[in-house]
């Protein structure tokens, strides 16, 4: 059960100081000290203070009862009043006057507003304690993105996304620009390349020419180009590819397979991306087998399964992304 604080002190007797008396006044040895009768006014006055100690008690319970019922909450404050110069205004001062005020939601945001500005151990936890009080939402790159310190193509570049990358949006939007979530802080991205689903899920294929170029294309299947076109338009990060080759298995000599080259390691992220791609789209571009870092994946069993150590980075995949169509 809630009990209220006491909020008076116990009334103490107080001993009136008076001039000290005279020895001419003084009672004599023996006599004991003379007290005045109580009267019937300081009876009632002695009453009234215990009457007013019970209902400051009451009225303190009341008005905590009432914010924690869902009222307005009431914070009891201790305020210093303005008073005017003369010669009561220092013992004026001295006196606070405890005063009711409604809080406010400033007031009660506050806390978290001011660990957000304080660097609490480091500036990336300050940081991180303001983006607790900014609405986001999850979305994806599908393509990749320069990161820009202002909602400007010639603001600072802070550094790109690639294409599948998962970004805490803010709502904040200015012109073409969107506010994202970035290194520890905050960047500015194209809004147009943003989507709430994964792009393997959201993108779908292209027969567009490639920006690199028609090279690779040279003896290949159309399907196979069909490939090569649409991961060129969804992934411009991959380093180059490889096509038609004499010799070997016979799906590079027959135009068949695609070699989508990467950075070992480095972009094994970007790799696992292009081959969920191409999973999803497996019945379009009528694929054979996928090979990715000494793994394979095919239609007519579909799930990864390992395969034996050809003993180099390029023979195990490592470096590129095989994908073979059917004959």
């Amino acid at each position: 059960m809630y009990q209220p604080r006491r909020v008076a002190d116990p009334i103490e007797t107080v001993v009136p100081t008076v001039d000290p008396i005279s020895p001419a006044a003084a009672p004599s040895r023996g006599s004991a000290p003379r007290r005045a009768a109580p009267s019937f006014a300081d009876r009632v006055i002695a009453r009234g203070g215990i009457t007013l100690a019970v209902v400051t008690v009451a009225a303190t319970a009341g008005a905590v009862a009432f914010g924690s019922n869902g009222g307005t909450a009431v914070a009891l404050g201790v305020t210093t009043p303005q008073v005017s110069a003369g010669p009561d205004a220092a013992t004026a001062a001295e006196t606070p006057t405890q005063v009711a005020r409604t809080l406010t939601a400033d007031e009660l945001a506050a806390p978290a507003a001011e660990l957000a500005a304080q660097p609490a151990g480091s500036a990336v936890k300050a940081k991180k304690a303001s983006r607790e009080l900014v609405s986001l939402a999850r979305l994806y790159t599908t393509g990749s993105l320069n990161v820009r310190a202002e909602a400007d193509s010639s603001a600072e570049l802070l550094g790109t996304l690639a294409v599948g990358d998962r970004v805490s949006a803010t709502s904040d939007i200015e012109g073409k620009y969107r506010k994202v979530e970035f290194d520890a802080g905050y960047g500015w991205v194209l809004e147009k390349n943003l989507s709430d689903a994964a792009p393997v899920e959201a993108a779908g294929t292209t027969w567009a020419a490639c920006s690199r170029g028609s090279a690779v294309e040279s003896r290949l299947r159309k399907d196979t180009v069909h490939i090569y076109r649409s991961v060129c338009a969804l992934f411009p990060a991959v380093n180059s590819y490889g096509g038609w080759r004499a010799g070997g298995l016979p799906f590079h000599k027959n135009g068949r397979a695609l070699d989508i080259m990467l950075t070992p390691r480095a972009e094994s992220a970007l790799g696992h991306r292009i081959a969920n791609y191409l999973i999803k789209h497996a019945a379009d571009f009528k694929i054979d087998h996928i090979i990715f870092e000494q793994r394979i994946w095919t239609p007519r069993s579909p799930h990864w399964r390992h395969m034996a150590d050809r003993g180099s980075l390029n023979a195990n995949h490592f470096n590129h992304v095989h994908v073979a169509i059917r004959a």
